[in-house]
């Protein structure tokens, strides 16, 4: 009984955590919440500039890059407060941020109140569901991972459907943003609730000593050098999609998926693909190991960017693609999550994968700024060209790092 009991509360604390990423995931919205913006927030300048990519499109990066800084800030935290209050004040940053940015007309100052506060929250918030859920399922981490990073990818589908259901009715920018913050609020309070971290009995004796390597071990290894390089080159195909899939929709307004529903529906089920990725590859992840993983979701990116340039005349091609190339970001994501612990052990992993997460935040800002520069000289198709080569490098890059893994590290012998 007692064991079905802990079981369930496990349980309960796995949901939790989806909650708690519903609401971080919001973080991949900003595709689709930018059509709906004032000009005063494209442009630096606050100007109109007709032709040219806004500079609004760098909000999701920044808020990447502080991201990583909330990771780091949460490592601390968690050692204070526990997983449940480090959490609640990630919550707390993305609806206050959320709310902040509402009132604000300024793109710079947007960059500080959204993305700023925003990311601030979803690096604080990101690790402590998972950490509470490996201490109850010890031996499933890959899939405690893509249980709960589901929410992540779940998380745009809910309110990118919301926010566009809010617009097309006549609610203006500024309410609608309070109105999703307010939402964000309720889900978040639900999700914090739940989450719990397996306590450890009174009698148990002196505290198991964890295995793993300290974050200097980590860092200076050439593991963490080429998983980061892993991680820097597997997501951005998906978050260079992520941020200009609906512009690439729109650029030619003749063409069948030119229509603002339907590609707002694109992004909704794209961050469910997103979602359903992390759980299918967190699991895979598990049993066929990071190589043969990584391998498999690089090899369907470079399927999937050749041929998003001529899936404009079908609206089912277009889908399929957007949504199999977030399957596998979402699926990279987890991946890489779960991987950390894999390569370093589990004593320091939150505090190893806040650096770690830089290449995804660096990813999504070289991306994001190669994108333009391509854009600009070669159009839509050097763009997916591109991120096809970067996809195909990366396989080289995982049968390095693992041959690397096969190595004993003096953490494994202590």
């Amino acid at each position: 009984k007692k064991n079905g009991e802990g079981d369930l509360r496990g349980k309960l604390s796995v949901l939790g955590g989806v909650l708690i990423h519903l609401v971080l995931g919001t973080e991949y919205c900003w595709s689709n919440y930018m059509t709906y913006a004032p000009e005063s927030l494209m442009f630096l300048d606050g100007l109109s500039h007709v032709g040219k990519t806004p500079d609004a499109v760098q909000v999701m990066g920044l808020a990447l890059t502080f991201q990583g800084i909330g990771l780091r800030i949460a490592a601390e935290l968690n050692k204070k407060i526990g997983e449940r209050n480090t959490s609640l004040v990630g919550c707390s940053l993305i609806v206050l941020g959320t709310y902040l940015g509402s009132y604000v007309t300024n793109l710079k100052q947007f960059f500080l109140v959204y993305s700023g506060l925003t990311g601030l929250g979803v690096g604080i918030g990101f690790s402590m569901p998972m950490i509470a859920g490996w201490s109850w399922f010890p031996k499933n981490k890959g899939t405690v991972n893509g249980v709960t990073l589901f929410g992540f990818g779940t998380g745009s589908l809910i309110f990118n459907t919301m926010s566009t259901n809010l617009a097309q009715s006549g609610v203006a920018w500024g309410p609608m943003l309070r109105k999703l913050s307010i939402a964000y609020a309720f889900v978040a309070a639900a999700g914090v609730a739940l989450i719990k971290k397996k306590p450890v009995p009174a009698n148990s004796g002196p505290p198991v000593v964890l295995p793993g390597a300290t974050a200097k071990e980590a860092l200076s290894s050439k593991r963490f050098g080429l998983l980061w390089l892993v991680g820097f080159l597997a997501f951005m195909p998906g978050l260079v999609l992520t941020g200009l899939y609906k512009r690439f929709g729109m650029s030619n307004s003749l063409s069948v998926v030119a229509d603002d529903k339907f590609l707002s529906l694109v992004g909704g089920l794209g961050g469910l693909a997103s979602g359903l990725g992390r759980v299918f590859w967190g699991n895979t992840v598990d049993r066929i190991g990071f190589q043969k993983a990584y391998s498999l979701t690089s090899i369907i990116q470079i399927v999937t960017m050749l041929a998003m340039p001529f899936a404009l005349g079908s609206k089912a091609a277009f889908l399929a693609t957007v949504c199999g190339t977030l399957f596998c970001l979402g699926g990279s994501v987890a991946m890489f999550v779960t991987t950390n612990p894999q390569l370093f052990g589990v004593k320091n992993a939150a505090e190893i994968y806040s650096f770690l997460h830089w290449a995804l935040a660096l990813s999504s800002v070289f991306g994001a700024k190669l994108a333009i520069s391509l854009l600009d000289s070669t159009g839509w198709g050097g763009v997916y060209t591109a991120m096809a080569w970067i996809s195909a490098a990366n396989i080289g890059l995982l049968a390095l790092l693992n041959k690397e893994s096969k190595k004993l590290m003096a953490w494994e012998k202590k």
